[in-house]
């Protein structure tokens, strides 16, 4: 795949195979993984040629943030802001990117992790209902978590409007 429209289409692929919502992340599907793994490579070596095409790496932003490298996302979309001053969709869509990455980073668990939980929840949730309070969250995180990490955990729950069960379920995981 040598053309940007290749690469492009290859990542379209890739995130219509992924079953991400647009600000909340979560890992790919597996069948998602190949085409997003080959646009990331072919855009990486897309922008070692062309290293001022402010779109390639707007592209290359979007595979990595479909593979939740956030860090990586953020430095090729910052390199397509500083091509791109003037568009301001790209800025708009950096501040959002790093308030996404900062919320996973504050969350500390792996997407693996949330899968686990939201798995957990649903099946608690949908049997016993909800209480509201954390009690089946709490419940998981003794379970998968080191209990020193367990309060940070919660804490950053509750920043992202989950202060029971099913509003983790609502506003963390989905």
């Amino acid at each position: 795949m040598d053309s940007l429209l290749e690469l492009k289409d290859e990542l379209i692929k890739g995130q219509k195979l992924a079953m991400q919502g647009s600000y909340q992340r979560r890992a790919p599907s597996k069948k998602a993984i190949p085409h997003l793994l080959s646009a990331r490579k072919g855009l990486k070596e897309y922008v070692e040629k062309h290293a001022t095409d402010a779109f390639a790496w707007q592209l290359l932003s979007q595979a990595e943030e479909y593979l939740l490298n956030y860090n990586a996302a953020l430095s090729a979309l910052q390199n397509a802001v500083t091509l791109n001053k003037k568009d301001r969709k790209l800025v708009k869509k950096l501040v959002l990117l790093k308030e996404q990455a900062n919320k996973s980073h504050e969350l500390d668990l792996s997407p693996e992790e949330l899968d686990s939980l939201e798995a957990f929840l649903d099946e608690k949730v949908d049997i016993q209902g909800c209480d509201h309070t954390l009690i089946y969250t709490k419940e998981w995180l003794d379970t998968h978590i080191p209990v020193s990490k367990k309060s940070k955990v919660v804490k950053a729950l509750q920043n992202q409007g989950g202060f029971c069960d099913c509003e983790v379920l609502m506003n963390v995981i989905d």
